[in-house]
């Protein structure tokens, strides 16, 4: 049995065409913070709904970094296939399945910005930040304000 086989798990059907890209994601944290769905109703979209345990919605900071990126025949690009990325999310469900709504996806890749946001129209933004060996460094120079 191949691992794509297995898909009882899966809310919905594995996509019918060959993959376009692939990337590694390495040292990976997921960082997450209750927080009330009533602080976050006006910044998600109405037709998403907001996901909760026990009555609680959590944002999600999730630090890692990207490597051995590429389309699908081509090779890496030298200097832009391995860099620090941090996504802040919560958790979404639409028409039963579940989903992630991205708050902000910060890269230090201005090139895998640029081509994500043309793509994808995904909140993007290039960002200052490195990663070493046990710990992201991020200056904060932007703040979402969920309190609206």
């Amino acid at each position: 049995m191949k691992h794509t086989d297995i898909v009882e798990h899966r809310p919905y059907p594995l996509p019918s065409t060959r993959w376009a890209m692939t990337q590694t994601w390495n040292r990976l944290l997921f960082a997450h913070w209750p927080i009330p769905v009533s602080a976050l109703r006006e910044q998600i979209p109405a037709e998403l709904e907001i996901d909760t345990y026990d009555g609680v919605t959590y944002i999600a900071v999730v630090p890692f970094d990207m490597s051995d990126i590429r389309a699908r025949y081509l090779p890496q690009i030298p200097y832009t296939n391995k860099f620090p990325e941090l996504n802040v999310r919560a958790y979404v469900t639409r028409d039963g399945k579940p989903g992630v709504y991205f708050f902000s996806l910060d890269a230090t890749n201005p090139l895998a910005v640029s081509v994500t946001q043309h793509l994808f129209s995904l909140p993007y933004y290039h960002a200052q930040m490195s990663s070493k060996q046990g710990q992201l460094i991020w200056p904060l120079v932007k703040v979402v304000d969920l309190s609206k």
